[in-house]
């Protein structure tokens, strides 16, 4: 269940009327930047069309898009097109992008770069183990075709509906990441469901537990004479002794990081199971591809 944004805080009057009077221009200047969100649901959704590709009916039917996969997975969804890109690649632009419009680890971003001419997806925290690299290939096989002929909202939906049908086909049980700056590989590991009956057995047990050791320490430590003191000379003892510690000899280990992640095992009608990732803009983990156009 998704929860609309909320604020339970009761405002003084002068405050609610302060507020009356400042949201207006606050409404004017985000839309003046071209920033529009889906239906309210804390910027879960966030279009921005900076270089001006699509009409306002097309920006409606993508927030709609964006929503639907926002609805069924729980991501923060990013719809972004520029046509300056100050300089930088069009990953570099997204990851900064996404990062100056955080709202929350699992989220994916959709770009099409008119300064670059690139298309770029990138995807974060859960994100980036249900897009594989494999799935961010045919997300952008999808779009480049549409973004070629200058129908760029096409594109954009293209991209937005191939992840939807990634999230329902799930995490293969082989899916891994492997970091391009550390070499280092990590396979996914599901969550562990608790079923009712287990919960229940361990409240059970946590409750049998807490009233078992709270019995003993109360009988052990109930003072029979209403008075009791602590012989410190009689149940204390010293002994200090001297020790040395000398190195003997070290050893030094070195192993060569891999610059390319080993072949998938899985078999070659499911596609590769590896999501390819590296450490972004602000130092966050960040998984996704690109492609020229």
């Amino acid at each position: 269940m998704k929860k609309r944004c909320s604020n339970r805080t009761i405002l003084p009057v002068i405050f609610v009327l302060l507020m009356l009077a400042v949201l207006p221009a606050a409404a004017y200047a985000s839309d003046s930047a071209g920033l529009k969100d889906g239906d309210g649901y804390c910027n879960q959704v966030i279009l921005y069309d900076g270089a001006d590709l699509f009409s306002a009916s097309e920006e409606s039917s993508l927030l709609s898009r964006g929503q639907a996969l926002a609805d069924l997975s729980g991501w923060d969804v990013r719809m972004v097109t520029t046509s300056d890109a100050g300089g930088r690649s069009a990953q570099e632009y997204l990851e900064d992008f996404y990062m100056d419009h955080y709202r929350q680890d699992d989220g994916v971003a959709f770009l099409i770069d008119m300064d670059n001419r690139e298309l770029y997806i990138s995807t974060s925290g859960e994100a980036i183990y249900y897009l594989t690299d494999d799935r961010l290939d045919r997300l952008l096989d999808a779009a480049y075709g549409y973004v070629s002929d200058g129908r760029y909202a096409h594109g954009m939906s293209a991209m937005a509906e191939g992840t939807i049908t990634a999230y329902r086909q799930g995490i293969d049980s082989s899916t891994y990441t492997y970091n391009t700056d550390t070499g280092e590989i990590v396979y996914y590991e599901p969550p562990k469901q608790i079923t009712p009956g287990e919960g229940l057995f361990a409240a059970l047990v946590g409750l049998m537990t807490s009233l078992g050791i709270g019995t003993s320490i109360t009988a052990r430590y109930r003072m029979k004479t209403g008075k009791y003191q602590f012989n410190l000379k009689k149940n204390s003892k010293l002994n200090l002794s001297l020790s040395n510690d000398r190195l003997v000899n070290r050893y030094v280990t070195t192993r060569h990081i891999p610059k390319t992640p080993p072949p998938s095992s899985s078999s070659g009608s499911g596609g590769s199971h590896h999501s390819t990732i590296h450490t972004g803009s602000g130092g966050h983990t960040f998984g996704g591809g690109g492609r020229k156009f």
